[in-house]
Order: structure tokens, then sequence, then C-alpha cells
């Protein structure tokens, strides 16, 4: 077993470092360092579903060789334009990212690597989830991303064209009616996406010779963020391919309708959630359904929704407002980099076998 203090000593440097390494950049940013023993590859292919008539863009992260090949942007111009105007980002905000994954390497050799469905939340892209995804693959794990239109903001495919998010549930109709249209979507939609990417996984893994056997499908995490809570509980109760879930500040509600029964995880289950969400009563005690002896659901003080992706990274640096003072950036990397070791650790533990020191010993964990 890893020992805490000395994991603890090793984390605080690490964001330590990386704060003051931003601080002196003169221009760019580096996002937070991979800490895995992996190079970091990355990759993009469109799954055509043709029974749903459904194209699903897919950003994978994986284990790599070391090489030569380009390094990733962080995400392409048309999606960075989209998000700088959401978000009020300066323009051409994604040319000075520098990330740490090279396109189309070699995946790395050695035992087969379990897969990770990343499943993003509303209005939002796949690539605000890097510093998470690269932590990921550099620990040795598969990390699939699906772009879930109408859901994200946008979707850009390889042949340029482009699909903006949309509601898909009646505007003007009241909540509860609204509640049951997207808790309609994330089963229909969302969970069917996630299955059909496993499905296809699966397939690719058997005849592809860039994956020929190297993945595990049925040794497969899924993390959802915010609506996507939702997706990863149905999906992990449905799917026994499916071993264990992460649910970042997300509902188990399906359509975040109170009136309707929650979904009851039978699998080991990580809930990492705000300060607010968790103190409110009635979503706290009804929404932790994990079971007993596998567990766990972490308030992470200071963090409010998006604090689990890059977005206050990138708004930090990148914002056309007055940015915030550096103690704001720090909290921003702090939790950024709890989110990571957190969720590697949970799933190393049921993935992998390995130990979970901070989760298991640490401070401030509501184990049920």
């Amino acid at each position: 077993m890893r020992d805490p203090l000395a994991l603890q000593a090793r984390f605080f440097l690490m964001v330590f470092s990386t704060v003051m390494l931003a601080a002196a950049a003169p221009a760019g940013f580096d996002l937070p360092r991979p800490n895995g023993p992996y190079p970091v590859g990355t990759r993009s292919m469109v799954l055509v579903d043709a029974q749903r008539h459904r194209d699903i863009s897919l950003t994978i992260w994986y284990p790599s060789t070391a090489g030569k090949s380009a390094p990733a942007p962080y995400m392409d111009a048309k999606t960075a334009a989209a998000l700088a105007a959401e978000w009020e980002l300066t323009s051409g905000f994604e040319r000075q990212i520098r990330t740490h994954a090279t396109v189309e390497a070699s995946i790395a050799e050695g035992s087969p690597f379990p897969i990770v469905l990343l499943e993003h939340g509303s209005g939002v892209v796949p690539a605000i989830y890097t510093v998470l995804a690269e932590g990921l693959a550099s620990s040795g794990y598969v990390v699939v991303a699906a772009n879930h239109i109408p859901d994200s903001l946008i979707a850009v495919f390889p042949d340029g064209h482009e699909i903006r998010g949309s509601p898909y549930w009646p505007v003007d109709a009241d909540r509860a009616t609204q509640g049951r249209a997207i808790g309609a979507f994330a089963q229909t939609v969302l969970v069917a996406d996630a299955r059909f990417v496993l499905d296809k996984l699966t397939e690719i893994n058997a005849h592809d010779p860039f994956w020929h056997a190297r993945l595990t499908p049925s040794r497969t995490g899924i993390i959802g963020h915010s609506m996507c809570g939702t997706t990863a509980s149905l999906a992990a109760d449905q799917d026994g391919r499916i071993v264990a879930g992460v649910n970042i500040d997300g509902s188990t509600f399906p359509g975040m309708n109170g009136d309707v029964r929650p979904v009851v995880v039978h699998k080991p289950y990580l809930f990492l959630m705000t300060e607010e969400h968790a103190s409110d009563p009635g979503t706290h005690g009804r929404e932790f359904t994990g079971m007993p002896s596998n567990s766990y659901y972490v308030a992470v003080a200071g963090a409010d929704h998006m604090s689990f992706t890059d977005t206050h990274l990138i708004d930090s640096r990148f914002s056309r407002k007055t940015r915030p003072d550096d103690g704001a950036f720090a909290q921003a990397l702090l939790t950024t980099e709890l989110t990571r070791s957190l969720v590697e650790e949970f799933l190393g533990k049921y993935l992998k076998g390995e130990s979970a020191p901070y989760l298991d010993l640490g401070a401030r964990v509501d184990k049920k």
C-alpha cells in the first residue's frame, strides 16, 4: 500500500509546482501534467449507428509509447469559437493551451487496458475534461468521450459540418413534464449512445490492428458529469461490462425530477459533489443510492458545478471579463487535481485492484 503521507506531500508539491510554472509563463498555458507511468496518445473517430440514424463523434485518450507524434490541440477552432462566445473567452484561446497528449501515437504494450467512458454535462464539450482524461490515460486507461448531440454545445465532424446544441424537452412545459422528457432522453439517447460505443469498441478490439486485443471491454468504468450523472447510473445498472461508476455533481433522478425514484446503483460508485449539492437534504439522502460496502460520497469544499472540469483553469487565463486573482487560480488547480486523484484512486481500486489511500483513509469522506 502506498504511504498516504508521502502521497499527500507529492500531491501538494505537484500543485505548487504547477502554480509557479503557470504564473511564470509569459504566454500560453500548460495544462496540469499527468503523473502516471505512460505517455498519452489521442485520436478521434466517428461511429455511425445506422439503426438510430445517429453519428457519434469520439475523442479517445490512451496509454501510448513515446514517440515524435504531433502534440494534440486542446480542441478544434470551430469548437473553440463556440466555447469562447459562450464563456466570454479571448478569440483563439485554444492555440495557447498546451496539452500532454500526442496525435495518433502507438498504443502502449503490456496487458490490455480497462476502458473508461467519459460522459459530458449539458451544454459543454468533451474537451473541457482533458485534464481528467489525460491523467487517466497516463495511469493506464483508455478514456473514451462521446459528443452527445444535441446535449453538447457543439459537435464538429471531420468533414467540417457542425451540429449545435438545442433543447430536446418542451421549453414551455412545467418542470415535471420537462423532467420526464429529459429522463427519457437520458435513457433512449445518452445511455443508448454509451452502450453502442462500448459495443463498437468490443468489435474494434477484435479486428482493428491499432487496438487489437489492447482493450478490456469487460472491465469498463463510466464517469458522468452533471446531467450525465444519470447516464452513468443508468448505464452501470443496465450493462454488465460496466463494473464501476463515478457521478460528478450530477443527479441519480432521471431527468433531475425529484418525484421520480432515483436509480439504485448496485456496483462500486463514487459520488463527487459540491458542498451545496451535498448539503441539500432533499437530494443527499435520496441520491446516495450506492451499496454500503463499496460506495463513497465526497463533498469538495469550495467547489462549484464546473470546478471538476478544466473550466476555471481556462477562464482564469483567457477570460474577456475581469480575471480572478491568483488565489482563485490556485483553488481551481487544487480542485482539478483533487478530482483527478480521487477518480484515479476509485477506478484503480475497482478496475485494477489497487489501493485507495485518500478514499479509504482520508478525512471528509462520507462512506456509506
